[in-house]
């Protein structure tokens, strides 16, 4: 499955560190890897993305009278394709370009691919500059910004994309990350959460923390308008987030659909009693 994080670089002297890194196809961590050409979004080059990050970080800081200031200069984007992905050039140009659209595309970024020689897989690095290129330039951060989050989820939609052509070319699929976490539930003897929730409709949405707790659960965080509810499963000791309004609407269509399979069909093929023939 692609596997997603965020690192934050946090100083200039790490970002040129960082940018030498995942260019430098002689590291003694890079024996076994193909690097890839290095893609450049809003700069030319990794010099100038360098000065101008830090620049810019630099000058919104200064200007800055109230808040916190900035604290990273960019962050690194880390997806990790599976064994045996053996992605194509084309392929990987796509996927390159979607996750910079879908994650920072009002910002520098700089990329590049690392291709395993051996397993067929790929890391995908992408370093994005912390701030908006705009007049003034503003930084990325807002309370609705979760990278983390966004990365994942802008991950697996261009997976479903590639996978359809590779079904199309008779190729195996990438498995999503979706797809992992649903069978690990499944193998740990869980149902889903609308699985779960579903027989126990109807309820409003400011009930569904209650009816959680309820199901032998543990709700760490509840946002009505953020639109987001954390809830450690039962024994589990990690919390899983849940977008409040995807997981209602899961958890009507399977109510939905079970009350229709336990509904029996309607007999049409069955002949007619002969009282009721002319």
């Amino acid at each position: 499955m692609p596997y997603a994080k965020v690192l934050p670089i946090r100083s200039p002297k790490g970002l040129s560190g960082k940018l030498a890194y995942i260019c430098n196809a002689t590291h003694r961590n890079h024996l076994d890897k193909i690097i890839g050409p290095t893609t450049f979004y809003k700069t030319p080059n990794s010099a100038a993305f360098l000065a101008l990050t830090v620049s810019t970080v630099r000058g919104i800081n200064s200007r800055r009278k109230r808040g916190r200031k900035i604290k990273n200069h960019a962050d690194e984007v880390i997806i990790r394709l599976p064994d045996l992905s053996n992605l194509t050039a084309k392929e990987r140009g796509t996927f390159m370009a979607r996750t910079i659209a879908e994650f920072c595309p009002n910002s520098p970024a700089v990329g590049v691919w690392h291709i395993d020689k051996i397993t067929g897989s790929a890391d995908l690095h992408i370093i994005v500059a912390n701030f908006i290129d705009s007049f003034p330039p503003k930084a990325r951060r807002n309370s609705g910004f979760n990278p983390i989050t966004l990365v994942r989820v802008s991950s697996d939609q261009i997976t479903d994309i590639l996978n359809e052509r590779r079904r199309e070319q008779g190729i195996t699929p990438i498995v999503t990350m979706r797809e992992v976490r649903q069978a690990r539930l499944k193998e740990r003897g869980l149902a889903t959460l609308a699985e779960q929730l579903a027989p126990m409709l109807p309820f409003s949405a400011t009930e569904l923390p209650e009816k959680i707790v309820a199901l032998g659960h543990r709700v760490t965080r509840y946002s009505a308008s953020r639109n987001a509810i954390s809830v450690c499963l039962a024994e589990g000791k990690k919390a899983h987030r849940f977008y409040i309004d995807k997981l209602l609407t899961d958890t009507v269509s399977l109510t939905v659909n079970l009350a229709a399979q336990a509904m029996p069909p309607p007999d049409f093929l069955s002949p007619p009693d002969s009282n009721d023939m002319s």
